[in-house]
Formats: C-alpha cells, structure tokens, sequence
C-alpha cells in the first residue's frame, strides 16, 4: 500500500464488557482503521488482565492488540476515539519499525598510541 506506515495498536477496554460488547469495540477500532483504505494485518485479544496501577478507577481490563497499515491520518481518529470512548480505559498507537537485521556497529578501536597521542596534545594546547 502506497504512503501507508506500519501501526501497532493496542489497548484496554473496560473489565465490566461482555465478551460481545468486547467484540465489537475490537470491530470499531478495525473499522476506523480501514475506513481510509488502511489494512489491519493482526488482531489479537489477550483477554482481561489486571492492570499495573488504576486507570479511570479500575484494577483490571480486557486487552486487544492489533498490526495494521494505514495512512498516517488515521493515527489522529484512532486517539480520538480512545479519548472520548468510555468503553476504551487507555489506548496507545505506536509506529512500528522493520526489526533490525545486525547488531549495533561496534565503534573502531582506539590504539593506546593514539590515546597518549591524544592526552599530549590535549597538554600542550
């Protein structure tokens, strides 16, 4: 898909939802998504979980996962929608990169003759 960028999604929906109710919010969030020609790749609900401090007064919530390719406008509606959802507790949109086929280039060591070449002229300048 031509201008799209790889979106991972998550969020976490209130404890009290029905396992229905918890469908269909999963099928709002897919349909923001594709609404603008984005593609939604994965979708995973790791079902509910206890949460590591409170949000909106609740200890525990059902989270949903998702990977998708949508142009870059649909991240804005997709916060939105988190906000001012009362269903949604916390929502965070991340831009997902391509994972990293090396290491971190190790920096070139120095020889010891150029580090005391370097502490000389450091104590002649």
């Amino acid at each position: 898909m031509k201008g799209a960028n790889s979106y991972e999604v998550i969020f976490i929906l209130d404890p009290l939802l029905t396992d229905d109710a918890v469908e269909a919010e999963v099928e709002t969030v897919r349909g923001l998504a594709t609404s603008k020609g984005g593609v939604v790749a994965e979708v995973q609900k790791w079902g509910k979980r206890r949460l590591a401090y409170e949000v909106k007064k609740k200890r525990d919530g059902h989270y949903a996962f998702m990977k998708m390719a949508t142009p870059p406008g649909v991240v804005g509606e997709l916060e939105r929608h988190f906000r001012i959802s009362e269903q949604v507790l916390k929502g965070m949109v991340f831009k997902a990169e391509a994972p990293r086929k090396t290491r971190f280039a190790a920096k070139p060591q120095r020889s010891r003759e150029a580090v005391t070449m370097s502490a000389r002229e450091a104590e002649d300048g």
